[in-house]
Order: C-alpha cells, then structure tokens, then sequence
C-alpha cells in the first residue's frame, strides 16, 4: 500500500502553481468598480507583483476544476463545461500577514471576469497565479497615463512612490463618480478625464492631454501607459520619437482593443509582453477557446 508521503509526491500539481483562493468581501468602490478581496491559506508564499492570471470559473460551477500539471510540463485543462476562463487584473494589493489580495474588477456589460465579480458572494472560490509582469523603473519624474481599466495599476504605481518623485498623471473615467481617492506620498500632478458618455475606446481625452502637456526633458523620467492598443502606439510613437525617450523608459501596455476578447488581443498582439503568462494563455486557448462575449479587458 502507498505511503500518504509517496501520495503526496506522485499526486497531479495544478498547472504554473494556480492558486485556488475564496473571496473574503466585494465591495462597490464606484458605481462601475467593484473590489474583490481574496484570501486563503494558499497565499502562504505568495509573492507581490503588478499582474496577476486569474481563473474564472463557468457561471453555475459551483465546484470549479483547474488546470492540472501534466507530463512535459504541458496543462491539463478540465472539460469545457468546467474550464475556467483566463484573464489578465492588476494586483492591486498583497497583505501576506492577514494572507489576503484585493482585485479591483472594472464593471462592464459584458464580459466573463465583471459578471463573475458581480455576483461573487463570500466563499466563492476563484484560481489566481503568481504575479509577474513589468512596472515602472526608478526614476526622478513619472508620466502614469491610463483609462478606467488603468486605474487600479495607476493608483498602486502611485501609492507605492517615493516622497520625492515628481510628475503627472492621467486617469480617464467615465464621469466624476468614477474617480477615486489614491494615497499618493510623491508630488503627482493628478488629472482626472471625464468621458461623459463617450464609448470607451472613442475619446481622445487621453492622447489630448498627454500630447499637449509640458514634456521635461528625458533624462531621469519614466513613462507608463495602460489603455486602448490604438492609443497606446500613438502615445508610445509620441514618447519615443518625438519627446525623445529610450525604450527602457517607457511602459506601454494596450489593455484592451474594441472588440476583441482578451485571449483574441493575445494572440494577435502579444500586449502583455509577458512570455510566461503568454504561454499560459495560449495553452489555454489550444484546448479550450472562450466565446467572444463583449470587450474583456486587462486591468
């Protein structure tokens, strides 16, 4: 008979070290962002991060399956009726004495990982992997410009500044309900952009501001945008050619594009940069594709 250590040892590993939390709490930040905290003991361990995967379980799977390590580390992902959808978020905070994260989820009509955290009750169970992914470089001024699915990464980039770093900041919502309170010790110039009713996708509130603001010169600086594919190439392009900045000082992340589903914007456009998560995702999709339900974003 096998011994419960020899058990252990030669049982199935969930794929890349998934994480299976319950959520703690889901509070309406604004009226079109909820934060989901996430606990559990498998957070021991844990690591802090810009960007983590989650794994969103089918609407009605109350007993959600995962993504299991198979042999030559390839996945083995559960039945379609059971297999979680992979998304992209922010890792907005990490507490790793309370063993807790907050996700802040961005609420949009459609989309698999919004009506998740729209119903999301205490106990619900949700797969997170490890953070990974880039932020910003050390540096004495800081462009941080972003729409509403920036927020969150812009305000923990914000939060975790030191006292003295200078700059601006651009933040587009949909109106001035949206706009929240961020604990910024460093000397950042916050403006918030109003859509007020444009489509997300359609103003130009943010090439607007960034273009037409007052540059400094590039040494020293760091610029970090997270929107829309189309306006971030034409901000990186204004970054890089006209203003003069390296490649290394500049961050430029296209969250979403219209109309494609985040597993769709991957593979077309390797946004996320990220060739672990990029693995990950394609993985996923050779088995398993997601519908196209809607504009789901990266947050």
């Amino acid at each position: 008979m096998m011994s419960t250590e020899a058990a252990t040892m030669t049982a199935p590993r969930r794929f890349r070290d998934v994480r299976v939390l319950h959520v703690v709490r889901n509070q309406l930040l604004t009226p079109r962002m909820r934060r989901i905290t996430l606990g559990g003991d498998e957070l021991a361990g844990y690591s802090d991060g810009p960007n983590i995967k989650i794994l969103v379980p089918p609407p009605g799977v109350t007993e959600p399956e995962w993504p299991m390590a198979g042999e030559g580390g390839k996945p083995i992902w559960p039945s379609p009726d059971k297999c979680p959808s992979l998304r992209t978020y922010s890792l907005r905070r990490y507490d790793p004495v309370s063993r807790q994260i907050d996700i802040d989820f961005v609420m949009h009509e459609h989309g698999v990982a919004s009506r998740w955290a729209a119903g999301a009750r205490a106990g619900d169970l949700l797969g997170v992997g490890v953070p990974a992914g880039l932020t910003v470089a050390d540096a004495k001024w800081y462009l941080l410009a972003g729409d509403h699915t920036a927020l969150p990464a812009i305000a923990r980039i914000m939060e975790t500044l030191p006292p003295t770093a200078r700059g601006r900041a651009f933040i587009e919502v949909p109106d001035a309900s949206d706009e929240l309170p961020i604990d910024c010790r460093a000397d950042i110039e916050l403006t918030w952009l109003h859509r007020n009713g444009v489509d997300p996708g359609q103003s130009t509130l943010i090439q607007d501001a960034v273009m037409g603001m007052d540059w400094p010169a590039p040494a020293d600086c760091f610029v970090w945008i997270g929107c829309e594919s189309a306006t971030v190439r034409r901000l990186r392009a204004h970054a890089r050619k006209q203003r003069g900045f390296g490649a290394r000082q500049v961050l430029a992340i296209g969250y979403w594009r219209r109309g494609m589903t985040e597993p769709a914007y991957a593979d077309a456009f390797r946004n996320d940069r990220d060739d672990e998560y990029f693995a990950m995702l394609h993985e996923h999709q050779g088995g398993h594709h997601d519908h196209p339900d809607g504009d789901d974003h990266h947050h």
